[in-house]
């Protein structure tokens, strides 16, 4: 199924309405995005689907998927802050954040994590949330090796020695269309990079393709890229991939 901008207008209406499945689904969307496509932005990680997947959350507390999509957008979160601290100390007053900021993140996604695990979780989702366990410090398992199947869109620049990155990664073939269409739209063709998006079926990859030469308007002319489809196990929305420092959604920053 084709996902269009009216789509997510559909959905969003239907959530502001009280529909806990719509928000979830507006907030597995935009969790793919680096901003909300209706409102301008620079490239920057601003997490629009926060306020989405915690209402879903809020209204089916015990939803497996909403916890582990909220769960896992935190780890991103943390992961970003934590690097952005690691080349200067100063950023957090930049983005109106404090010193508490990865530490309250911490906090939450721990008690999160917890309640997934108390809501009984399916044995496919065992080795993505191992791995969210240990990005997270409450778990030490050894690293599993990556079964799943997923898609991820990388677009990298180097400005001298710093190297500047976007990353989507994730298991549904016209999710994956429509996140680079808004990357692309946002970032006005990509960052200047040579983008490429891979797809892997039970951890091997099975195809990759250059998107650079099919940028038009912003966006991907897909009638000329061959989209592998995914077979196996893919996924589960919001963990990570294990062994292979992959968070699902958005991913951007600078190293």
């Amino acid at each position: 199924m084709t996902i269009t901008d009216e789509t997510l207008v559909r959905l969003r209406s239907a959530a502001a309405a009280g529909d806990a499945q719509a928000a979830l689904r507006v907030g597995r969307l935009l969790c793919l995005t680096a901003a909300d496509p209706t409102e301008p932005g620079d490239g920057e990680p601003t997490w629009p689907e926060e306020p989405w997947l915690r209402a879903a959350v809020a209204a089916h507390p015990d939803d497996v998927e909403a916890l582990a999509l909220l769960t896992g957008r935190l780890a991103q979160q943390i992961s970003y802050w934590e690097a952005c601290l690691d080349m200067n100390p100063d950023v957090m007053k930049w983005y109106g954040e404090d010193e508490g900021t990865v530490e309250r993140r911490h906090i939450e996604a721990e008690k999160l994590y917890a309640r997934i695990r108390a809501a009984g979780p399916t044995r496919h989702a065992g080795a993505g949330l191992d791995e969210l366990a240990v990005l997270l410090g409450v778990g030490d398992k050894p690293v599993a090796e990556c079964a799943y199947s997923f898609y991820v869109m990388e677009d990298e620049a180097w400005s001298g020695s710093v190297r500047h990155s976007a990353t989507i990664v994730a298991s549904d073939a016209a999710e994956i269309r429509w996140a680079c269409d808004k990357w692309f739209t946002l970032s006005q063709g990509g960052i200047g990079g040579e983008p490429t998006l891979t797809a892997y079926a039970d951890g091997a990859e099975v195809g990759s393709v250059g998107l650079g030469p099919h940028l038009a308007d912003g966006g991907v002319d897909w009638d000329a890229v061959a989209v592998p489809g995914l077979s196996g196990s893919r996924l589960p929305a919001g963990l990570p991939v294990p062994g292979r420092g992959l968070h699902y959604g958005f991913a951007g920053g600078a190293e």
